[in-house]
Protein backbone atom coordinates (compact mmCIF):
# COMPACT_ATOMS: atom_id res chain seq x y z
CA UNK A 1 0.00 0.00 0.00
CA UNK A 2 1.21 3.33 -1.10
CA UNK A 3 -0.35 6.26 1.68
CA UNK A 4 2.71 7.88 2.53
CA UNK A 5 2.52 9.87 -0.73
CA UNK A 6 -1.14 10.11 -0.25
CA UNK A 7 -0.86 11.50 3.16
CA UNK A 8 1.82 14.02 2.30
CA UNK A 9 -0.13 15.21 0.20
CA UNK A 10 -3.41 15.78 2.28
CA UNK A 11 -1.18 17.24 4.86
CA UNK A 12 0.61 19.52 2.66
CA UNK A 13 -2.83 20.92 1.34
CA UNK A 14 -4.21 21.22 4.96
CA UNK A 15 -1.30 23.45 5.92
CA UNK A 16 -1.27 25.42 2.35
CA UNK A 17 -5.08 26.37 3.42
CA UNK A 18 -4.64 26.68 7.21
CA UNK A 19 -4.05 31.08 7.13
CA UNK A 20 -7.98 30.73 5.58
CA UNK A 21 -9.06 28.62 8.16
CA UNK A 22 -7.81 30.51 11.07
CA UNK A 23 -8.47 33.82 9.77
CA UNK A 24 -9.52 36.78 12.16
CA UNK A 25 -10.96 40.18 11.42
CA UNK A 26 -8.05 42.64 10.87
CA UNK A 27 -8.06 46.31 10.85
CA UNK A 28 -7.32 47.62 7.39
CA UNK A 29 -8.38 51.12 7.40
CA UNK A 30 -9.77 53.37 9.20
CA UNK A 31 -11.40 56.78 9.37
CA UNK A 32 -10.52 59.53 10.57
CA UNK A 33 -6.85 57.46 10.06
CA UNK A 34 -5.05 56.37 13.09
CA UNK A 35 -2.13 59.08 13.97
CA UNK A 36 -3.83 61.94 11.90
CA UNK A 37 -5.41 65.36 12.24
CA UNK A 38 -8.85 65.85 11.05
CA UNK A 39 -12.04 68.02 11.24
CA UNK A 40 -14.29 67.52 13.93
CA UNK A 41 -15.92 63.91 12.88
CA UNK A 42 -19.41 62.63 13.61
CA UNK A 43 -18.99 59.25 12.97
CA UNK A 44 -15.64 56.29 12.75
CA UNK A 45 -15.50 54.08 9.77
CA UNK A 46 -13.61 51.38 10.36
CA UNK A 47 -12.50 48.44 7.90
CA UNK A 48 -11.81 44.77 8.08
CA UNK A 49 -9.97 42.07 6.50
CA UNK A 50 -13.76 39.90 6.83
CA UNK A 51 -17.03 40.71 8.05
CA UNK A 52 -17.79 41.53 11.29
CA UNK A 53 -20.86 40.80 13.52
CA UNK A 54 -21.48 44.46 14.98
CA UNK A 55 -23.99 43.67 17.36
CA UNK A 56 -21.09 41.49 18.95
CA UNK A 57 -18.35 44.01 18.28
CA UNK A 58 -17.80 46.80 20.65
CA UNK A 59 -15.89 50.14 20.24
CA UNK A 60 -15.12 52.25 22.89
CA UNK A 61 -13.60 56.26 22.17
CA UNK A 62 -11.44 57.77 25.11
CA UNK A 63 -10.67 61.53 25.18
CA UNK A 64 -7.12 62.36 26.56
CA UNK A 65 -9.38 63.08 29.75
CA UNK A 66 -9.63 59.94 29.56
CA UNK A 67 -13.53 60.39 29.83
CA UNK A 68 -15.36 58.05 27.54
CA UNK A 69 -17.42 59.63 24.46
CA UNK A 70 -21.36 58.51 23.99
CA UNK A 71 -21.51 56.35 20.98
CA UNK A 72 -25.35 55.92 19.63
CA UNK A 73 -24.92 53.55 16.99
CA UNK A 74 -23.01 50.66 15.93
CA UNK A 75 -23.38 49.52 12.19
CA UNK A 76 -21.98 47.46 8.99
CA UNK A 77 -22.78 49.49 6.10
CA UNK A 78 -25.87 47.87 3.77
CA UNK A 79 -24.30 45.45 1.82
CA UNK A 80 -20.53 45.48 3.40
CA UNK A 81 -20.31 43.61 6.17
CA UNK A 82 -16.95 44.72 6.75
CA UNK A 83 -17.41 48.37 7.23
CA UNK A 84 -18.25 49.22 10.45
CA UNK A 85 -19.87 52.33 11.22
CA UNK A 86 -19.42 53.77 14.80
CA UNK A 87 -21.69 57.12 15.09
CA UNK A 88 -21.92 59.89 17.79
CA UNK A 89 -24.96 62.14 19.15
CA UNK A 90 -22.67 65.25 17.94
CA UNK A 91 -19.26 65.84 16.41
CA UNK A 92 -16.38 65.31 18.54
CA UNK A 93 -14.74 68.67 20.11
CA UNK A 94 -10.75 68.93 19.47
CA UNK A 95 -8.64 67.13 21.60
CA UNK A 96 -6.70 63.48 20.96
CA UNK A 97 -8.74 60.38 21.23
CA UNK A 98 -8.00 56.86 21.48
CA UNK A 99 -10.37 53.97 19.65
CA UNK A 100 -10.36 50.24 20.92
CA UNK A 101 -12.20 47.99 19.30
CA UNK A 102 -13.11 44.28 19.96
CA UNK A 103 -14.58 42.88 16.95
CA UNK A 104 -16.32 39.65 16.22
CA UNK A 105 -15.98 38.21 12.76
CA UNK A 106 -18.82 36.30 10.88
CA UNK A 107 -16.66 33.22 11.42
CA UNK A 108 -17.43 33.76 14.91
CA UNK A 109 -13.15 34.52 15.68
CA UNK A 110 -12.20 37.37 18.05
CA UNK A 111 -9.83 39.95 17.41
CA UNK A 112 -8.79 43.68 18.94
CA UNK A 113 -6.61 46.56 18.59
CA UNK A 114 -6.74 50.32 18.89
CA UNK A 115 -5.41 53.42 17.72
CA UNK A 116 -5.60 57.09 18.13
CA UNK A 117 -6.04 60.03 16.37
CA UNK A 118 -6.47 63.96 16.72
CA UNK A 119 -9.41 66.66 15.92
CA UNK A 120 -8.07 69.74 14.33
CA UNK A 121 -9.12 72.96 17.01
Amino acid sequence: MRKSPLLAALGLLAILNAPAVFAHAHLKSETPAADSTAAAPKELRLSFSEGVEAKFTKVTVTAADGKAVKVVGIATTEGDAKVLVVTFDQPLPAGEYKVEWHAVSVDTHKSNGSYAFKVAP
